[in-house]
Protein backbone atom coordinates (compact mmCIF):
# COMPACT_ATOMS: atom_id res chain seq x y z
CA UNK A 1 0.00 0.00 0.00
CA UNK A 2 0.81 3.47 -0.75
CA UNK A 3 -0.01 7.08 0.72
CA UNK A 4 0.45 10.33 -1.02
CA UNK A 5 -1.29 13.56 0.90
CA UNK A 6 -1.42 17.28 0.08
CA UNK A 7 -2.38 19.84 2.01
CA UNK A 8 -2.66 23.88 1.44
CA UNK A 9 -4.98 26.98 2.93
CA UNK A 10 -6.95 28.71 0.42
CA UNK A 11 -8.22 31.80 0.83
CA UNK A 12 -12.02 30.91 0.43
CA UNK A 13 -14.92 29.90 3.23
CA UNK A 14 -15.34 26.00 3.86
CA UNK A 15 -18.66 25.65 2.24
CA UNK A 16 -16.85 27.40 -1.49
CA UNK A 17 -14.08 25.22 -0.58
CA UNK A 18 -16.56 21.90 -0.13
CA UNK A 19 -18.47 22.65 -3.04
CA UNK A 20 -15.91 22.84 -5.48
CA UNK A 21 -13.76 19.99 -3.99
CA UNK A 22 -16.74 17.67 -3.54
CA UNK A 23 -17.94 18.00 -7.38
CA UNK A 24 -15.50 15.52 -9.04
CA UNK A 25 -16.22 17.08 -12.52
CA UNK A 26 -14.22 19.81 -11.43
CA UNK A 27 -10.53 18.11 -10.54
CA UNK A 28 -9.56 18.96 -14.45
CA UNK A 29 -9.49 22.33 -13.62
CA UNK A 30 -6.60 22.19 -11.42
CA UNK A 31 -5.51 18.82 -11.47
CA UNK A 32 -3.56 18.22 -14.32
CA UNK A 33 -3.46 14.68 -14.28
CA UNK A 34 -7.15 13.93 -14.89
CA UNK A 35 -8.25 13.86 -18.70
CA UNK A 36 -12.05 13.99 -17.49
CA UNK A 37 -14.21 13.69 -14.75
CA UNK A 38 -18.28 12.60 -15.06
CA UNK A 39 -20.81 11.73 -12.42
CA UNK A 40 -22.35 8.72 -13.33
CA UNK A 41 -25.17 8.62 -10.82
CA UNK A 42 -28.22 11.29 -10.71
CA UNK A 43 -27.47 14.62 -8.84
CA UNK A 44 -27.41 15.74 -6.11
CA UNK A 45 -23.98 14.99 -4.95
CA UNK A 46 -24.01 12.55 -1.91
CA UNK A 47 -23.21 9.81 -0.37
CA UNK A 48 -24.20 7.15 -2.91
CA UNK A 49 -22.80 8.92 -5.65
CA UNK A 50 -20.52 7.38 -8.45
CA UNK A 51 -18.49 8.90 -10.67
CA UNK A 52 -15.71 8.26 -13.45
CA UNK A 53 -12.33 9.44 -13.94
CA UNK A 54 -9.80 9.21 -17.09
CA UNK A 55 -6.44 10.54 -16.30
CA UNK A 56 -2.90 9.91 -17.10
CA UNK A 57 -0.05 8.50 -15.14
CA UNK A 58 3.47 7.29 -16.04
CA UNK A 59 2.63 7.75 -19.61
CA UNK A 60 -0.41 5.49 -19.53
CA UNK A 61 -4.19 6.24 -19.65
CA UNK A 62 -6.63 5.15 -17.01
CA UNK A 63 -9.97 4.69 -16.21
CA UNK A 64 -11.26 4.39 -12.65
CA UNK A 65 -14.36 4.32 -11.17
CA UNK A 66 -15.88 5.47 -7.59
CA UNK A 67 -18.30 5.80 -5.03
CA UNK A 68 -18.69 8.69 -2.72
CA UNK A 69 -19.07 6.59 0.88
CA UNK A 70 -18.96 9.67 3.10
CA UNK A 71 -20.34 13.00 2.38
CA UNK A 72 -20.55 15.45 5.06
CA UNK A 73 -20.33 19.38 3.99
CA UNK A 74 -18.83 21.31 4.62
CA UNK A 75 -16.17 19.12 6.27
CA UNK A 76 -15.32 15.94 4.69
CA UNK A 77 -15.53 13.93 1.71
CA UNK A 78 -14.24 9.80 0.98
CA UNK A 79 -14.54 8.69 -2.24
CA UNK A 80 -13.50 4.63 -3.35
CA UNK A 81 -12.76 3.22 -6.33
CA UNK A 82 -14.94 0.48 -7.36
CA UNK A 83 -13.31 -0.65 -10.65
CA UNK A 84 -9.67 0.40 -12.02
CA UNK A 85 -6.11 -0.59 -11.85
CA UNK A 86 -5.84 -0.83 -8.82
CA UNK A 87 -7.85 -0.26 -5.49
CA UNK A 88 -7.76 3.44 -4.13
CA UNK A 89 -9.33 5.63 -1.39
CA UNK A 90 -9.51 9.71 -1.50
CA UNK A 91 -9.95 11.84 1.61
CA UNK A 92 -10.75 15.07 1.91
CA UNK A 93 -10.75 16.74 5.53
CA UNK A 94 -11.67 20.99 5.29
CA UNK A 95 -11.62 22.74 8.34
CA UNK A 96 -12.06 26.48 8.60
CA UNK A 97 -8.57 28.63 9.07
CA UNK A 98 -9.33 32.33 9.93
CA UNK A 99 -11.30 33.64 7.05
CA UNK A 100 -10.39 30.88 4.69
CA UNK A 101 -9.77 26.82 4.98
CA UNK A 102 -7.28 24.31 5.27
CA UNK A 103 -7.61 21.65 2.98
CA UNK A 104 -6.04 18.18 3.37
CA UNK A 105 -6.08 15.30 0.96
CA UNK A 106 -5.17 11.47 1.15
CA UNK A 107 -5.06 9.19 -1.15
CA UNK A 108 -4.31 5.49 -0.24
CA UNK A 109 -3.81 2.77 -2.95
CA UNK A 110 -2.98 -0.71 -3.00
CA UNK A 111 -1.57 -2.37 -6.30
CA UNK A 112 -1.53 -5.91 -6.55
CA UNK A 113 -0.22 -8.44 -8.79
CA UNK A 114 2.41 -7.54 -11.03
CA UNK A 115 1.51 -3.84 -9.84
CA UNK A 116 3.11 -4.21 -7.06
CA UNK A 117 6.69 -4.07 -7.81
CA UNK A 118 5.75 -0.99 -9.22
CA UNK A 119 3.95 0.38 -5.82
CA UNK A 120 7.03 3.08 -4.77
CA UNK A 121 6.86 4.16 -8.06
CA UNK A 122 3.48 4.69 -8.30
CA UNK A 123 3.47 6.33 -4.89
CA UNK A 124 6.04 8.89 -6.12
CA UNK A 125 4.73 9.80 -8.89
CA UNK A 126 1.18 10.56 -7.29
CA UNK A 127 3.15 12.63 -4.76
CA UNK A 128 4.14 14.56 -7.66
CA UNK A 129 1.25 15.26 -8.90
CA UNK A 130 -0.20 16.05 -5.60
CA UNK A 131 2.24 18.79 -5.11
CA UNK A 132 1.96 20.26 -8.60
CA UNK A 133 -2.36 20.59 -8.25
CA UNK A 134 -2.70 22.07 -5.04
CA UNK A 135 -0.89 24.87 -5.69
CA UNK A 136 -3.22 24.91 -8.95
CA UNK A 137 -6.09 24.25 -6.41
CA UNK A 138 -5.65 27.54 -4.59
CA UNK A 139 -5.37 29.34 -7.62
CA UNK A 140 -8.40 28.40 -9.47
CA UNK A 141 -10.58 29.19 -5.86
CA UNK A 142 -8.79 32.19 -5.15
CA UNK A 143 -9.37 33.53 -8.24
CA UNK A 144 -13.00 32.78 -8.46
Amino acid sequence: MFTASAEVSIDRPPDEVFAFTADARNRPQWDRGVESEELTSPEPLGAGSTIRTTMTSMGREMVWEWRITEHEPPRRQRVESTDGPFPMTLAWDLEPAGDGTRARFELTGSPGGAMRLMQPLIGRSTQKNLDDAFPRLKQVLEAR
